[in-house]
């Protein structure tokens, strides 16, 4: 194997092991890291008694879990050495050449870092421009910031997982909104805020933040309570609406509606009755009975009034209101027993046997049964009165009663008294 290739494969497993997510991976890692490595068991050894002390300043299994934001090696400071020693380009100088370089490289690095601060309030990302959930962090957040920020929403976007799946890693480490936090919001139509962004990504100035010990808003605060005390009503709820944004901007000021709105289908129509155009008088329910039924009694005496040629009411005929529905009750045998008011009501009538047990006969007929089914209804009621002794003892008050009822009906003792 060509040394390249070796070198290749060595630096490989040394990635996989310093960007190992969890304790886990890292064992798993490690032990890959000296297979690979196996033919050079002194840079094992210098490895392991050099580096992998330190594991807990670099590995992401330990570093996840402090805030580092993103500086995990001493790479930047390295870089700044470097860059120095371009400005002074030999070790030999007096003190005033040398400071006169240190100067020009802080310059430039001035000038570098205030055109990034200056891209990060006034240029914007397109694929940023879509997305509501960040519009209030445009211009006040450091582009970088943003892009991770972006990173874990598309990762909402993708897998739908738990919060312990999320590891909030981000949260930790970089002090920005992790996939679970932005979630969160999105089910609730939140936005993301600058509370929710760690100060170090908002300072998007060299000149710092500008102190002043005697700023206050009592004076105002004092004016504001004054005035409500005189304000209308109307003017009282904006001046509470507008303070509400104030202290509260994640929060819509949309509410739900007090009902559903049906949205779906045409709306029901009421239904409209007949206007009657006709002077007569309507007759009344018990003319309606009654004239359907003219061989009966009537169920109401017949006023007498006087007649007048000029008289209209009462002029309605009873034989003539419903003459298809009386001849239906001519067919019904029985009928004529049968109270007026209750003949309406009646399709049939059947004559069951009369042998002590027509009760059980009619219910079993009423129940769609066969006549001869009775036993069945029978033995319904013993296995109710059984299971249910405690609620019907009260209703039948003594245990003489309960009992007498319950061998009533069977029936044997039925038979018995028949024969009597």
């Amino acid at each position: 194997m060509k040394n390249i290739e070796v070198v290749g494969k060595v630096v490989i497993a040394w990635r996989e092991l310093v960007e190992s997510p969890m304790k886990e991976s890292y064992a798993s890692n490690l032990l890959k890291f000296k297979e690979v490595c196996m033919p050079f068991s002194k840079f094992i050894t210098y490895v392991e008694t050099t580096v992998l002390n330190l594991k807990e300043k670099f590995v992401r299994a330990w570093t996840n879990k402090v805030l580092h934001l993103r500086c995990r090696t001493t790479n930047i400071v390295e870089s700044a050495d470097g860059v120095l020693k371009k400005y002074l380009r030999s070790s030999v100088g007096d003190l005033a050449s040398c400071w006169d370089e240190i100067d020009k490289m802080l310059v430039v690095q001035f000038g570098e870092r205030q055109g990034s601060f200056g891209r990060n309030k006034t240029v914007l990302e397109h694929e940023y421009k879509n997305i509501k959930m960040m519009r209030e962090l445009e211009g006040y957040v450091s582009r970088r910031a943003l892009k991770f920020i972006y990173d874990e929403l598309k990762r909402s976007k993708t897998f739908a997982f738990d919060k312990e799946d999320c590891g909030c890693v981000q949260k930790t480490s970089y002090g920005l909104p992790c996939t679970c936090i932005i979630v969160m919001k999105s089910n609730q139509k939140f936005p993301l805020v600058l509370d929710d962004i760690y100060p170090h990504w908002k300072r998007l100035s060299l000149q710092g933040k500008e102190i002043d010990d005697d700023f206050s808003v009592m004076e105002e605060w004092n004016g504001i309570q004054e005035r409500l005390k005189t304000s209308p009503y109307n003017m009282k709820l904006y001046i509470k609406e507008m303070m509400r944004q104030i202290a509260f901007p994640e929060t819509p000021n949309l509410c739900p509606p007090s009902r559903k709105a049906v949205s779906k289908g045409e709306p029901k129509r009421k239904r409209t009755t007949l206007k009657v155009s006709s002077t007569g008088r309507i007759p009344s329910r018990w003319e309606t009975i009654d004239s359907q039924n003219p061989d009966s009694q009537p169920s109401q005496p017949k006023r007498l009034l006087p007649k007048r040629k000029d008289a209209r009411l009462d002029t309605y005929s009873r034989s003539q209101a419903s003459s298809s529905t009386s001849k239906l009750f001519r067919n019904i045998p029985y009928i004529s027993q049968i109270p007026n008011i209750m003949r309406p009501f009646v399709e049939e009538i059947v004559n069951v046997k009369g042998d002590g047990q027509c009760g059980f006969w009619v219910v079993a007929r009423h129940l769609e049964m066969d006549e001869e089914d009775h036993v069945l209804v029978r033995q319904a009621l013993i296995q109710e009165l059984r299971n249910h002794r405690s609620d019907y003892m009260p209703i039948y008050d003594t245990e003489e009663r309960y009992n007498k009822i319950l061998n009533d009906l069977y029936l044997q003792n039925v038979q018995v008294v028949l024969r009597r």
